[in-house]
C-alpha cells in the first residue's frame, strides 16, 4: 500500500461502503435518477447482492491505524454484527501492538532495537518472512528500508536531495534488513539501516481480523473489511467494489471501475493522494528504492488476491516497476489480477482482470467533465475532527454522519456532493438535507482508493444538478453538515460566486468537521 503518513502502522485510506441484499437494503426505495454523474456515496456502502435472508449491518470509524475503517457483516440480527465489530477492533489493537514502528514499546520496535538472535511471535515471524519474500521477487522494488530514502526527500525540505546523498542512501538498502531462523523462531537484525513493514503489515492485520472475526461468532455469514483503501472480504456474498480513477480521485468522482468479489482482496495504491513539491513538480511519495528517486511511470493500481497480505504488497510494487514489468510479476503470481494507470493515462489490464467486471467496463478518460466554463471545477475539502472523548480508543472514532450539498441562494438544493450515514434511521438527524431531499434519494456506491491522512475527503462539483442537468455561472451556497451519535450537530455554510475565475474560501473548523476549504479550479483536470 502507499506510504508515507504519520499513523500506528503509517497512515492508509479509503471510501468503501455495502449496503445488504436488495429485499432487505434499507436503502432499497431509493432510485438513481441520473447515470452519468458520480453517485451519492453511503459509509460504508459496498453493494452485496447474493446473502439471502441475511441483512448487511455497516460500522464505520475514524482514526483506525491512523486512517478510516469500514466494516460490512452479513447476518441475521445487530448483536451478532456488533460482536463481529467487537473482534475485529480487538484483532487489530493486538496486531497494532505487534507490527507499529511508530509504537516504541511494540514486538517491531523491540526487534528493531535489538542485536543478537531474538525470540519472535508467530505474527511478526510471518510478515518478516512475508517482506523477505516479496523484496526479492520484485528484484528490490519491495525495501522495508524504505523510510531510509523517505526520510531524506523529506528533509530536502522543496529541494531534490543531492545525488550523492540519493547513491549512498540506495548503498545501504542493499541486501536483507534481517535472518530469519523459523526452526528456532528467532529473527536477527542485519546492519542498522530503520524498516517498517508498513509495505504490507495493513493486509496481514485485515487477513488475521477477517479470519478471527469469521472464525469465532456464530451467525456471521459474510464480512467485508476495509482499512484505508485495502479490502477483505470472507464468508458468503458478492461484494461490488469501485475502484478510484486516479486521473479523477475526488471521493464522488467516477470510478475507474467496479469490480466483483467473492471472497478474497484488493488493495489500491497510487502516488496521486501524496507527494513531495519540487521546483512547482508534485512528485510521488513513492520512491523506487533501486534508484532512490519517486516512481512516476504509474500514477495509481489496484491489485485482486486471494489475501490482503499478498495485494497489499503487490500495490505497492506495481507503483514502482515499469508496467509491463508490473504486468509480468502479475502474471507470475497465482490468482492475482491487477489494473494499472499510467503517468501517461493508458489503462492496463493484466490477463484475467476483465472477469471481476462489473457489465460497465472501463471508465473512459473523459468520464469527468465540466457544465463550468474553462472545464472548472467547484472543489470542497474537509477533514473530520477526531473526538476527543467517547468511543473505545482501539477503536478510534464512530465517524460522523455527513452530507455535503450545493443550495441557490434562495435555498433551493441544486446538486448533492455526498451524504454518508449507517442505516436510513438516521437520515432525520441530518436535518436540513433530509428536510430539504425528502425520500429522493440517489443509492450508494462504493469505492476503494489510495491512501489519504485520516478523516481528510475531497468532493467535487462539475456544475450539473441533481437530475445532470447544467446550471449557469452564478451565486450558490456550499453547506456542510455532520451530526455525530451521541455527539453535536453541526452546519457550515460558505456562499461562493461561479464566475470562471479561480478563488479559494477557508472555513473555520467544528468539533466534527476540523476545518474545510472550498475552491474553484480553471482547468481542473491538471490542478487535482
Amino acid at each position: 500500500m502507499a506510504r508515507g503518513v504519520h499513523s500506528p502502522l503509517r497512515a492508509w485510506a479509503a471510501s468503501v461502503s455495502a449496503p445488504s441484499p436488495p429485499r432487505l437494503d434499507p436503502f432499497r426505495r431509493m432510485r438513481t435518477r441520473s447515470l452519468h454523474r458520480p453517485a451519492l456515496y453511503a459509509l460504508p456502502a459496498v453493494l452485496a447482492a447474493s446473502i439471502p435472508a441475511q441483512q448487511t449491518f455497516r460500522f464505520a470509524r475514524e482514526n483506525v491505524l491512523g486512517t478510516s475503517l469500514t466494516l460490512s457483516v452479513a447476518t441475521d440480527d445487530r448483536a451478532t454484527a456488533e460482536r463481529v465489530e467487537t473482534v475485529v477492533l480487538d484483532e487489530i489493537e493486538r496486531l497494532a501492538r505487534v507490527l507499529s514502528r511508530w509504537d516504541t514499546d511494540s514486538e517491531l520496535s523491540r526487534f528493531a532495537a535489538s542485536s543478537g538472535p531474538t525470540e519472535l511471535s508467530g505474527d511478526l515471524l510471518a510478515v518478516l518472512g512475508a517482506c523477505e519474500t516479496w523484496r526479492r521477487a520484485s528484484g528490490g522494488a519491495f525495501e522495508p528500508g524504505i523510510a531510509l530514502l523517505t526520510r531524506l526527500w523529506q528533509d530536502a525540505s522543496g529541494r531534490e536531495p543531492s545525488a550523492e546523498a540519493i547513491a549512498a542512501a540506495v548503498a545501504r538498502l542493499a541486501g536483507p534488513q534481517w535472518k530469519i531462523d523459523p526452526e528456532v523462531r528467532t529473527g536477527t537484525r542485519l546492519g542498522d539501516v530503520p524498516f517498517d513493514v508498513d509495505g504490507l503489515a495493513k493486509g496481514y492485520i485485515l487477513d488475521r481480523a477477517c479470519e478471527r472475526a469469521l472464525a469465532d461468532v456464530d451467525g456471521a455469514r459474510g464480512i467485508l473489511l476495509e482499512i484505508g483503501g485495502d479490502v477483505r472480504a470472507v464468508g458468503d456474498g458478492d461484494w461490488t467494489i469501485g475502484i478510484t480513477d486516479p486521473r479523477h480521485p475526488a471521493d464522488n468522482d467516477h470510478p475507474l471501475c467496479r469490480i466483483v468479489l467473492h471472497g478474497g482482496a484488493i488493495a489500491t495504491s497510487g502516488g496521486y493522494a501524496r507527494g513531495f513539491d519540487i521546483k512547482g513538480e508534485h512528485l510521488s511519495h513513492i520512491i523506487d528504492p533501486r534508484t532512490g528517486r519517486p516512481a512516476h511511470a504509474v500514477i495509481g493500481d489496484s491489485v485482486i488476491a486471494a489475501d490482503a497480505t499478498t495485494a497489499d504488497a503487490l500495490a505497492t510494487i506495481l507503483n514502482v516497476l515499469s508496467p509491463t514489468d508490473g504486468l509480468a510479476l502479475i502474471a507470475r503470481t497465482p490468482g492475482t489480477e491487477g489494473v494499472i494507470v499510467t503517468h501517461d493515462g493508458d489503462v492496463l489490464r493484466s490477463e484475467g482482470f476483465d472477469a471481476h467486471l462489473t457489465a460497465a467496463g472501463i471508465s473512459s478518460a473523459g468520464a469527468t467533465s465540466s457544465a463550468w466554463p474553462e472545464h472548472g471545477a467547484l472543489i470542497v475539502e474537509f477533514e473530520l475532527a477526531t473526538p476527543t472523548q467517547g468511543g473505545r480508543r482501539r477503536g478510534g472514532g464512530k465517524r460522523p454522519y455527513v452530507a455535503v450539498w450545493i443550495e441557490d441562494p434562495d435555498g433551493h438544493p441544486c446538486r448533492t456532493l455526498c451524504l454518508w450515514i449507517e442505516s436510513e434511521r438516521w437520515l432525520r438527524d441530518l436535518r436540513r438535507w433530509s428536510r430539504l431531499h425528502g425520500n429522493q434519494r440517489d443509492l450508494v456506491d462504493a469505492v476503494s482508493r489510495a491512501t489519504r491522512r485520516p478523516g481528510a475527503y475531497s468532493l467535487t462539483w462539475d456544475g450539473l444538478d441533481d437530475a445532470g442537468h447544467a446550471l449557469p455561472p452564478g451565486d450558490y451556497v456550499v453547506l456542510i453538515e455532520a451530526v455525530r451519535e451521541h455527539g453535536t450537530y453541526q452546519l457550515m455554510r460558505q456562499a461562493v460566486t461561479i464566475d470562471g475565475r479561480a478563488f479559494e474560501r477557508v472555513l473555520a473548523g467544528n468539533v466534527e468537521v476540523a476545518g474545510a476549504r472550498v475552491r474553484f479550479a480553471v482547468n481542473a483536470e491538471s490542478s487535482r
